[in-house]
């Protein structure tokens, strides 16, 4: 027979799930959603204690779910299944925004640039740059990581990213990078670097449509601040 306390925490398992399936999950706290995912790596254990230890621990719930399976062990004193499932989750939602971005999509606005870069970028702790590739329809070619640098900076190579333009076979191009620092507030290196490559690829008939920072799950778009003119908007 089971235990009083057991049938209670069997109870109460079972209202969670009803209230998600009716309710739906966007109904319920953060606290409690990551409760009911650590039902999956602790079957009798109360998890409400742990989801709140959890999310005290790391602050929030996106340090929450990009920490290492070590340090979740180590810190957190969780088991290894659950260690394992936080990453897991991670990598399948990263690869669920992927597919949200197949090749030819179009990609007209500075918002979806800014979702793009997002997608990129807000996963990496160094300074990245990339290149992305649009045709003449403004539909996605692809993206190509042009330099990774350290916590400060990436060192962009010119050749490098004329080289990745024309393999794209690009008509347009965006750029997007990183501040891990937090910051959207573009350097004056941001702008010169931005200056230089719309010199270099207008003279290939190459637009440059936009110049993205990210930080953390935020973007900026340089067009937007009027830091993005090429040739042609000049004249």
């Amino acid at each position: 027979m089971k235990e009083k306390g057991e049938q209670l925490h069997t109870g109460h398992r079972s209202r969670m799930r009803e209230r998600l399936l009716t309710a739906g999950p966007e109904t319920m706290a953060t606290h409690e959603l990551v409760e009911m995912l650590l039902y999956y790596t602790n079957p009798r254990k109360n998890t409400n204690e742990q989801a709140h230890r959890l999310l005290q621990e790391y602050g929030s719930l996106s340090l929450l779910m990009e920490a290492d399976p070590a340090d979740l062990m180590h810190r957190a004193k969780v088991n290894e299944q659950t260690a394992v499932f936080f990453p897991l989750v991670r990598e399948l939602l990263r690869r669920y925004d992927g597919e949200r971005w197949k090749p030819r999509k179009v990609i007209g606005s500075s918002d979806e640039a800014g979702a793009y870069a997002v997608f990129l970028l807000s996963h990496e702790k160094q300074e990245c740059f990339y290149l992305i590739g649009l045709d003449v329809q403004n539909r996605l070619i692809g993206s190509v990581l042009i330099a990774k640098g350290t916590i400060n900076e990436a060192h962009v190579y010119t050749r490098t990213l004329v080289e990745a333009a024309l393999k794209l076979n690009a008509k347009s191009i965006l750029l997007a990078h990183n501040h891990p620092g937090g910051s959207l507030v573009p350097t004056q290196s941001d702008v010169e670097t931005t200056v230089q490559i719309i010199k270099i690829m207008n003279m290939m008939d190459i637009f440059v449509a936009d110049h993205i920072i990210v930080a953390g799950g935020e973007y900026l778009s340089m067009a937007d601040k009027g830091l993005v003119r090429n040739l042609e908007e000049m004249n």
